[in-house]
């Protein structure tokens, strides 16, 4: 029997001992020990029977010098291990009887399932005086006669009694102890043991952000967590996460509060490699306790501290480089401007000239590449015979990835202390000018206890990230779009003068002139702690007070291009000269006063908590611009000669105050219960509304703790628990700080009075003055499974969210009010979802060394549906009533006309696609053709209402379903491979009109063709191509054919993606050099986004869409490319 298996909160307990007993049992005054310390006694019954009474008399004394006072005068050895005293008795072979006899000897091994000794390990004869301990190749000797009992034991393994036989020799095989039941849970203002957590509750350790190429660490947490769903909308390198926890939360947005060491944070600042572990709290039940800010779910992120001990430095890079996912695959020269001019004639009726022209010289520079390489059309337009790769010019290929990381920790039972820098550097995806992320990261953390009842806590992180990038818009079109303009591979990029053509400068000049956009943010955060204990450490009370400053700059630079659209003429582009700058400071106060406290009587455990928590937000923002930039690549407003300028601020704040307590009880670890409750008040709602309780409830039933199941082997079943909770939170996070309040706006006019233009001011619009919380209710019942001697691990959760008081537009207003209708409380949603995790993990023996693997599976799906909203005839073009998130509404469209005559039989299209058809008159052979859904002999939309869509139909939606990850991790003789898969299984995406890289020339008759689209349109000798026959503006705006959403190019956008892998090798520089002790080496290649299959269409990425589920259109693809990684680095602890 183990002694001492108390779990306690380490940072809330004494590092001193004091010891005042008279005649006490060693047992008895182990478990003093660990109730003052937090350290856990292990050893055997068998072997405290030696023991000694103790009397002693100690105040205040280190651990250690405690322990070697107490086994002074006692038979015992002790170690101190992390948070375990180890006691061994005092020989290195055996321990005899204290009534010697000379019974025969049993000798053999003591090894774990993979063969490995176990040096260390009690073996015990039963029922006598005998005890030994297993030496360093696990082998044992002691006295036993046939028919005595051995008991085998050792930390963290399951204890066996085995029968002395006839044979002397005996070789014992001891299984593993899964700790899944002790896990530690991070939670609300605290801790708990896993077995008894009855929330919806995820988390992960370190090893998820440890030696991978993470430029932030939402990137190490995708697929981790089953439903945290996190998107990135492009692949900027400073771009922040969305994140979002079980599906859609409000019509208004909504996103989960995310805490980083109890105080809110921005994760994309932290430095994933100072990460200890990350807890999801999902269902109302586990997150009450945060009230009004955690409607959707929180995110706790817990940094390392410092241990007792020695001092360990750690040191790990990760280099090497990066290159886009995705890029369009260009069509060839000739390809794109025969496809082009096909498309030109299909729209008006012949062949382009200047198309023709560019024809006959591309196939005469093919038959003759000595020809010219550069020349212009019947337009003057300059042409190229090289044939282009527009993306190639503009993206690089391998970019610069750099992390450098160095940490020092350790101290004494009374300080510890833990310090690290990181700093990264990534080369941005831009060719032609600087894009360049620097980040800085420093975070110290002292731990003093001051009294053994008294522990003062300081943390300080700074951050400095600077990201320097062209400034990539040019008029009002990024240049990511110019691209999809511009970029045939018959266009020239330079003319023969060497000046951008009009192309060029629109794509490359915008970004290599001169012009940027840098920004610059920083962060400091200063948490200071109390943390005290008393009555047996049964009572712990901590204050916490932080303050955060935060401050984003950034300076744009435009200037216009030049370019030569004919021979010797110049013009420029690009809109105006000017410099403007930007700064966004944020200060936040954060006080948190709560204390707990836990009582034992019997197997009745209670623990209460309480708590009071206020927070204060101040935000400052200016922003200025001047036109006339006087020199180029200066930052500074001074720079500037232009009388025309723009200057505003903003100012305000926010604050939110609760009073929140949480109580458990358990019986026995057996029945579960837990109630929560905040009283929440915020300023953005008047005072009359201000204020909301919010409360729930969550109780668990750990089966496997009946008598039922006594006869049930471990090695079979291990636990079951069920669980369920009900819960009502709040949501404040508006985007405006002050809805209830009316607002004029101030602002220059247009009006010239006095030779001065006047300012003037908007009439204010009307806004509801009875405001109030959106609310969440979140109904949950899950299931925890373990099974197999703790091997299999399955997780499963079902959950109903309802949102109501939505914040919407009120009631439709007469027009001859002149304004638009106040938002109010009007509008419900409803959101159910299930979510599911899986663990298989074992060991055994390749050649002589154990191999163990480790398989994680996570799988969610929700749905979301309105379930009240201001729209009684159901018009499609706002929310309504049963409408899904998501919904995508659009035609069957079941392929192309045949012939040019099957019009003549078919409904009359004309209302779809009303102002295409210029040449002919009505569709021919090679068209799209829709479907007449209702018979009605035309295709239209109905009254564009649920009840009467005329042929439209729902025929996809945007929501990710069936978010998945797969994690498989392998380690031998000290190789390690990991390898991870993440993706969605269902969803559907369409491209939208504007999509060039999707459309090419179905959009305008000069935009690039790619690759997709070669031999891929309709031909009478092709009649079974995905794309209709060539005609332009199909797709450019409402009344042509490609423009309304429908099935034939409705995409796919499911995908699998080889999210990451990472293979290593560790070893020890004991082996080459004694100088270095046990330092550690581990060497490892990692690849970070590094496949994908998927059905989308290859012009994009599936992780690229920029879409929400409520979205009808997914996204364009004009994004700043997601990326791919491969880096080499090293991990170096001493």
């Amino acid at each position: 029997m183990l002694v001492g298996c108390l779990h306690l909160s380490a940072k809330t307990m004494s590092q001193t001992v004091t010891l005042v007993v008279k005649d006490k049992p060693l047992s008895d005054v182990l478990e003093i020990i660990e109730k003052q310390t937090g350290y856990l006694a292990f050893s055997s019954e068998e072997v405290l029977k030696y023991a000694k009474p103790i009397t002693i008399s100690i105040l205040h004394l280190p651990l250690a010098q405690a322990m070697d006072k107490l086994f002074a005068n006692q038979p015992y050895v002790y170690e101190i291990d992390q948070k375990n005293i180890l006691i061994h008795l005092k020989t290195d072979g055996f321990l005899e009887s204290p009534k010697p006899v000379q019974p025969r000897y049993i000798t053999g091994s003591v090894t774990d399932s993979t063969g490995a000794p176990l040096k260390g390990a009690t073996v015990v004869v039963l029922g006598k005086n005998r005890a030994v301990i297993t030496a360093d190749a696990g082998n044992f000797r002691i006295a036993a006669d046939p028919g005595d009992k051995l008991q085998v034991s050792f930390i963290g393994y399951e204890t066996r009694i085995l029968s002395v036989t006839g044979s002397t020799l005996l070789n014992v095989v001891l299984k593993e102890l899964s700790n899944q039941l002790d896990d530690i849970i991070v939670v609300g203002y605290g801790t708990q043991k896993k077995e008894t957590v009855t929330g919806a509750v995820s988390q992960v350790g370190e090893e998820v952000f440890t030696n991978r190429p993470l430029v932030q660490a939402a990137q190490g947490l995708q697929g981790k967590i089953p439903n945290l769903n996190i998107t990135y909308s492009d692949g900027v390198p400073d771009r922040g996460a969305n994140f979002n926890v079980r599906g859609t939360t409000s019509i208004n947005g909504g996103s989960p509060l995310i805490l980083i060491d109890n105080v809110p944070g921005d994760i994309r600042l932290i430095n994933p490699e100072d990460i200890a572990s990350v807890t999801v709290l999902k269902d109302a039940a586990s997150a009450a306790i945060y009230g009004g800010k955690a409607a959707f779910g929180v995110i706790l992120v817990t940094t390392k501290n410092g241990k007792a001990g020695e001092a360990k430095v750690r040191y790990s890079n990760n280099i090497g480089l990066m290159r886009p996912t995705k890029l369009p695959q260009a069509a060839s020269a000739l390809d794109a401007a025969e496809i082009q001019n096909e498309a030109y004639k299909g729209w008006n009726g012949a062949y382009n000239a200047s198309l023709n022209n560019t024809i006959d010289y591309l196939k005469q520079r093919q038959a003759d590449p000595t020809l010219p390489e550069l020349t212009t059309d019947a337009a003057g337009k300059w042409i190229s015979g090289a044939n282009i790769d527009w993306y190639d010019k503009f993206y690089n290929k391998n970019q610069h990835f750099d992390k450098q990381y160095l940490s020092v920790s350790g101290g004494t039972d009374k300080t510890k202390y833990y310090l690290s820098a990181g700093y990264t550097n990534q080369t941005g995806t831009f060719k032609v000018n600087t894009d360049n992320l620097d980040r800085y990261t420093i975070d110290m953390r002292l731990d003093q206890q001051i009294k053994p009842w008294l522990t003062v806590a300081e943390n300080l992180q700074l951050v400095q990230s600077q990201y320097d990038s062209p400034n990539r818009l040019s008029n009002a079109l990024t240049v990511y779009r110019y691209l999809s303009l511009f970029g045939s591979s018959y266009d020239a990029i330079y003319t023969p003068n060497g000046n951008y053509t009009e192309g060029g400068a629109y794509v490359f000049g915008s970004l290599n002139n001169g012009s940027f956009d840098n920004t610059t943010t920083r962060q400091v955060k200063n948490l200071l702690a109390l943390r005290t204990n008393f009555f047996n450490n049964k009572l712990h009370i901590n204050a916490e007070y932080s303050v955060l400053y935060g401050s984003v700059g950034n300076q744009v630079q435009n200037f216009k291009t030049a370019y030569e659209p004919s021979f010797g003429v110049i013009d420029s582009l690009g809109g105006t000269d000017y410099f403007s700058e930007n700064n966004t400071q944020n200060l936040d106060h954060n006080i948190n006063l709560y204390g707990d406290y836990s009582q034992d009587i019997g197997d009745h455990h209670f623990k209460i908590l309480a708590g009071f928590n206020q927070e204060l937000t101040t935000y400052n923002y200016t922003y200025m611009r001047r036109n006339g930039n006087m020199v180029n690549g200066l930052s500074s407003i001074n720079l500037t000669n232009s009388d025309i300028y723009t200057l505003s601020d903003s100012r305000n704040a926010v604050a939110l105050r609760g009073a929140f307590g949480r109580f458990n009880y358990d019986f026995n670890g057996k029945y579960l219960v837990e109630f929560n409750g905040r009283y929440d008040g915020t300023s953005r709602f008047p005072k009359s509304d201000r204020f909301g309780f919010f409360p729930s409830a969550s109780a668990g039933w750990v089966l496997t703790k009946e008598k039922f199941f006594d006869n049930i082997s471990k090695d079979i079943i291990n636990e079951i628990k069920i669980r369920s909770s009900y819960g009502v939170l709040g949501n404040q996070a508006l985007s405006d700080p002050y809805p209830y309040i009316q607002s004029m706006s101030v602002v220059k006019g247009s009006y010239v009075f006095d030779g001065l233009t006047q300012l003037q001011t908007s009439a204010p619009g009307i806004v509801a003055s009875d405001l109030t919380w959106e609310r969440a209710a979140t109904f949950d019942v899950g299931a925890d499974i373990n099974a197999l001697s703790n091997r299999f691990t399955l997780g499963f959760d079902w959950y109903q969210r309802n949102t109501t008081d939505m914040l919407t537009k009120g009631k439709t207003l007469p027009e001859v009010l002149g304004t638009s209708e106040p938002q109010e409380n009007a509008a419900n949603l409803s959101t159910k979802g299930w979510e599911f995790s899986l663990e298989w993990k074992d060991r055994f023996k390749v050649g002589s060394k154990p191999f163990t693997y480790t398989i994680n599976l996570v799988l969610s799906d929700y749905k979301a549906k309105i379930t009240k909203f201001d729209n009684p005839s159901k018009l499609l073009s706002d929310y309504y009533v049963g409408q899904t998130l998501g919904e995508i509404w659009g035609y069957n469209t079941p392929g192309f006309f045949k012939t040019d005559d099957e019009y003549l039989s078919s409904a009359d299209q004309s209302k779809v696609s009303s102002i295409e058809y210029a040449a002919s008159g009505h569709p021919l052979a090679g068209d799209i053709k829709y479907e007449d859904r209702d018979n009605s002999g035309a295709i239209d939309y109905g009254d564009n209402t649920v009840d009467k869509p005329g042929d439209r139909y729902v025929i996809g939606n945007t929501t990710p379903r069936y978010s998945f990850g797969a994690n498989f991790n392998f380690d031998w003789n000290g190789f390690d491979l990991n390898v991870f898969f993440q993706g969605v299984g269902k969803r559907d995406f369409w491209p939208g009109a504007e999509s060039g890289i999707f459309w090419g020339s179905y959009n305008r008759w000069n935009q690039p063709i790619y690759q997709n689209m070669v031999d891929n349109y309709w031909t009478p000798d092709h009649i079974d191509a995905y794309y209709p026959r060539p005609r332009a503006y199909l797709a450019l705006s409402s009344g042509r054919s490609l423009y309304a959403a429908q099935t034939h190019y409705l995409q796919n956008a499911a995908y699998v993606r080889l999210k990451d892998v990472t293979l290593g090798y560790t070893f020890t520089m004991k082996k080459y050099t004694e100088k270095l002790g046990n330092t550690t080496v581990r060497v490892f290649f990692s690849g970070y986004n590094l496949y994908e299959w998927t059905s989308l269409s290859d012009v994009f990425d599936p992780e690229g869409l920029n879409a929400d589920a409520s979205n009808t259109s997914a996204g364009s693809g004009f994004l700043y490319p997601q990326q791919r990684t491969y880096t080499f680095g090293l991990d170096i602890n001493f």
